[in-house]
């Protein structure tokens, strides 16, 4: 075959790549939780230890994919961003983060422990975020005791936020604003207990 015929077989296979190939937009990370607030108290000072289980979701859900509803059985990735880390990952952390804020009595541990005064279960049974920023959750929790006992009535609830816009920074702040509502429910289940006096 001549050179000519091998620049033509060439251009000829350039032409039938997809338009726009190598123009994607960036495609950015983002993480669920406030960034001033963080859990990292450890056990002490006789507080009682209460260990968040990892947050079960979906299992269609549980990905690094920003996940839109685009028809009744549909959803689609966003094209633009991604969570930084598997989702039941970031609900966890930024639950734990929000917890140890607003029960400063309490230490809250994520990791596996062997003999916690507490342990909180939370599942979120349903997430839905719409491709126009509408938000709704509906998750259970349950508190035991370290021996399996039910420690305090535990709860079912649906939460609703309306993001700013359906970009992807406005979905993540949403979805934050979703776990913020879980923590405060939660709070009213273990119940507010003041941190110990300093000696």
């Amino acid at each position: 075959m001549t050179g000519i015929a091998w620049r033509g077989l060439l251009l000829a296979s350039l032409a039938t790549l997809p338009a726009g190939c190598g123009s994607s937009p960036p495609l950015h990370s983002y993480v669920l939780g406030d960034p001033t607030t963080a859990a990292g108290m450890r056990p002490d000072g006789g507080l009682e230890v209460v260990e968040l289980m990892t947050v079960t979701v979906p299992d269609y859900l549980d990905t690094s994919d920003i996940l839109l509803r685009t028809g009744p059985n549909q959803v689609t990735p966003s094209p633009t961003g991604r969570w930084g880390e598997r989702l039941s990952v970031g609900m966890t952390r930024a639950l734990a983060a929000k917890l140890s804020a607003v029960l400063p009595g309490r230490v809250i541990e994520t990791s596996r422990m062997s003999d916690p005064d507490q342990r909180l279960q939370v599942a979120v049974d349903q997430l839905d975020v719409t491709t126009d920023g509408k938000c709704q959750m509906v998750a259970s929790w349950l508190v035991t005791t370290r021996d399996g006992r039910i420690a305090a009535a535990g709860g079912r609830d649906s939460f609703h936020e309306a993001a700013e816009s359906g970009a992807d920074p406005a979905i993540a702040a949403a979805l934050t604003r979703l776990v913020d509502q879980l923590a405060g429910r939660i709070q009213a289940t273990i119940g507010q207990r003041p941190a110990p006096a300093g000696p």
